[in-house]
């Protein structure tokens, strides 16, 4: 939809004066009896609103993040000439149940992704803050009206007298009277009449993508405190925000910090603080605050001694988790637990962020090596297809790249494991739901991209991207990164027109696979020419995995796998980065080395997940020396394996219509039970190793074909089946 078919006449507001946390405010009476009330409504960046006093829904922050519309500034147009798409979305929300004859509408708004600064300077700035809303209104005599948003409405300055994205808030409950300011009467005579602006001239759509909102609330403990503050800990590391209770004495200002770690004397560390910080003027009263407007990402917090942590919120997209897993290693069971908690602490605003606190955005690479791994373990259908819209918009129409992120924001990133999100979040969408539209609409896309990698390649490798920006391969090795670039970044060529050569075949697109499959053996060949050594069979030397990265595309001959198992059998520890720890183990799976991909996920080296638990983490951390952020997703993509190959769940074909149960037996593993939930059901596998057996329950869903490989091919019916081999 256009402006006016999404808002009609109603009028655009924004401050009078620069002010980046107002309230807005108007009563209304309605002329007859209400039998339905509708608002549709959108506040850049964030919003709460609230009718007579009433928060109108749970969605924290109102306004999903999206590359919104075009401005001078944007980065990508500014530096390189780029155009990506844009959209803003819109919400309508049901308001019957507030709604009475005489009406206050409230609305507290904040810049959100909108306008916001990071410590490498300023992210987005698409403007100030604004609002438009439509109420439509239903009488008991069928009758319609509509209340438009215009200058019968006024505005003030909030409590939240600062805000930033990344580093918190700071409220002053004691400059103004505002208690009430949403409720019909309260005096807003010294409230001040908006200005009223043109609306941004861009794409309106609606979403059904789960906002963030307060998914549980957790105890904290006391565990210490100094001579300012009392230190607590939430038992977790999460994303959200402390409640504290001001006791209203020594002033009435405190101060709120957080962490993910404790330094060596039991304080807030200041290396995972990563500047995040909250203030708090209350005066005499005592009141409970928290944040309004953002999140931390923290473990640990402390509060000033006026205060006391009473609750912790724990908040991100209401994204709910449907599958289980627990086995006889612990360890696995710690990988799957503690990558559910940092995936969801990653899930904000309609985005699957790198992490929840430095940098927040969607990074694209990250976001396509574990997309699979949040679609079998959650109900995130709604969530991705939204995610693809922003995947999708941060194309550029002229070159065909990719950003590193989607909404695009300034970053770093390559043009291989992060363009490739392209076709590989499509693809998987496609293989989990059942729903061949997005692999016709991205198609056309992917082939776009790949026009823009062609011309960014060099002797057939792609050497580059844009000019001055990054050109990373791999990401996060243990050690300097030493895989050569241009060959990660070709594997992922090469993987991309792999599966755009899946998308060929189910749209019946056979006129492309010529070409495709004859560029993909150029792509090869070119990898072969510049990183083979005939007389070791090894690519790249083998160095941080990468045979492995040659092996999954059929390449060289049968040293490259031996050399890869001796030297992980030796090794007992991940020497490789996010994108080469993926393929390791998905290769040393598919090639008949279950064994040794078990002992690698549950090794105690240096850099491994066992020496992660053995340190106290509750999330993965950014790195295997835990530099930076102790909270990103990316290299929980491995966690899927616990059900792809140890329990064996998998399929033919898309939507989990052909279930096929191929477990890997790894020695070591005596047992394993898990489910997912897919769109025709529940399938769950439970294996038991005992004298010299192998003993299966497993439960199937209506309405499917289903088998078991294991040594055989063994027929599987609706409902539990049991067998032993």
């Amino acid at each position: 939809m256009n402006l006016k078919e999404m808002f009609g006449e109603a009028k655009w507001l924004t401050p009078s004066e620069k002010n980046e946390t107002p309230y807005f405010r108007g009563e209304f009476a309605a002329e007859k009896k209400v039998t339905r009330a509708e608002i549709t409504i959108c506040g850049l960046g964030m919003f709460r609103l609230y009718i007579n006093g009433k928060a109108a829904d749970d969605d924290l922050f109102g306004t999903l993040a999206s590359d919104f519309h075009e401005w001078d500034g944007q980065p990508c147009v500014k530096a390189f000439g780029e155009k990506p798409a844009h959209r803003v979305y819109a919400k309508k929300i049901d308001i019957t149940r507030l709604t009475g004859e005489n009406n206050c509408v409230g609305v507290s708004l904040a810049p959100g992704w909108y306008n916001c600064g990071n410590p490498w300077g300023k992210v987005n700035d698409y403007g100030d803050v604004k609002l438009c809303f439509v109420i439509d209104l239903t009488y008991e005599d069928g009758t319609t009206g509509k209340i438009l948003s215009g200058k019968w409405m006024k505005w003030h300055e909030s409590e939240i007298i600062s805000w930033n994205m990344f580093y918190g808030e700071h409220h002053d409950y004691t400059k103004y009277a505002l208690d009430g300011w949403n409720r019909v009467g309260f005096d807003d005579s010294d409230w001040k009449v908006p200005a009223i602006i043109d609306g941004p001239e861009t794409e309106y759509m609606f979403s059904d993508c789960p906002p963030d909102r307060v998914i549980r609330y957790i105890a904290p403990k006391l565990i210490g405190e100094t001579k300012d503050e009392f230190i607590y800990d939430m038992g977790e590391n999460i994303t959200g925000t402390p409640i504290v209770k001001a006791r209203g004495r020594d002033g009435g200002k405190l101060t709120l910090r957080v962490s993910e770690r404790l330094d060596n004397y039991g304080h807030i560390e200041e290396y995972t603080n990563h500047g995040q910080k909250a203030s708090f003027i209350v005066g005499d009263d005592e009141r409970e605050c928290g944040l309004k407007f953002c999140w931390f990402g923290f473990r640990y917090a402390a509060v000033s001694r006026n205060a006391e942590i009473v609750s912790c919120a724990v908040e991100h997209c209401d994204v709910a988790v449907t599958s289980a897993f627990s086995s006889s290693n612990s360890l696995l069971d710690w990988m799957y637990s503690t990558y559910l908690r940092t995936q969801l602490d990653n899930m904000h605003c309609g985005i699957p962020s790198d992490c929840p606190h430095l940098e927040k955005r969607g990074y694209t690479g990250d976001g396509e090596l574990v997309c699979e791994c949040v679609m079998m373990m959650t109900d995130s259908e709604k969530f991705y297809r939204k995610w693809l819209g922003d995947i999708a918009d941060c194309q550029d129409r002229v070159s065909g790249h990719v950003q590193y992120t989607a909404p695009y924001t300034r970053c770093g990133g390559g043009p291989g494991g992060w363009g490739c999100a392209i076709a590989e979040v499509p693809y998987t969408y496609y293989r989990m739901y059942g729903d061949k539209s997005v692999l016709e609409d991205f198609l056309p896309r992917t082939l776009r991209y790949f026009d823009y990698l062609e011309a960014h390649s060099e002797d057939d490798l792609v050497v580059s991207d844009q000019k001055g920006e990054w050109c990373l391969g791999d990401w996060c090795t243990p050690e300097k990164i030493e895989i050569p670039e241009p060959f990660v970044n070709n594997y992922f060529y090469v993987k991309t027109i792999n599966r755009l050569l899946e998308f060929c075949r189910v749209l019946g697109r056979d006129d492309l696979v010529p070409m495709l499959e004859k560029r993909a053996e150029i792509k090869k060949a070119a990898m072969v020419r510049k990183y083979y050594d005939p007389e070791t069979g090894d690519f790249a030397k083998n160095v941080q995995g990468a045979n492995c990265f040659a092996v999954d595309l059929g390449m060289g001959d049968e040293r490259a796998l031996r050399h890869l198992v001796e030297h992980y059998t030796k090794n007992t520890w991940f020497d490789t980065g996010i994108f080469g720890t993926d393929i390791l183990i998905r290769v040393l799976f598919e090639h008949g080395y279950a064994t040794l991909a078990y002992n690698l996920l549950t090794a105690e080296g240096p850099y491994s997940f066992g020496h992660w638990r053995s340190t106290g983490c509750t999330t993965f951390p950014e790195e295997w020396t835990y530099k930076r952020s102790q909270n990103h997703p990316m290299f929980g993509a491995v966690v899927r394996y616990l059900f792809i190959y140890l329990l064996g769940i998998s399929q033919d074909g898309a939507g989990w219509k052909d279930i096929v149960l191929k477990p890997r037996l790894a020695d070591g593993l005596d047992s394993a039970e898990g489910h997912i939930t897919t769109p025709n059901g529940k399938v769950a596998v439970r294996f038991v190793k005992r004298e010299g057996q192998v003993h299966f329950r497993i439960e199937i869903p209506e309405g499917v074909s289903a088998r078991l490989e294991c040594g055989g091919t063994y027929p599987l019916y609706a409902g539990v089946n049991e067998i032993t081999l």
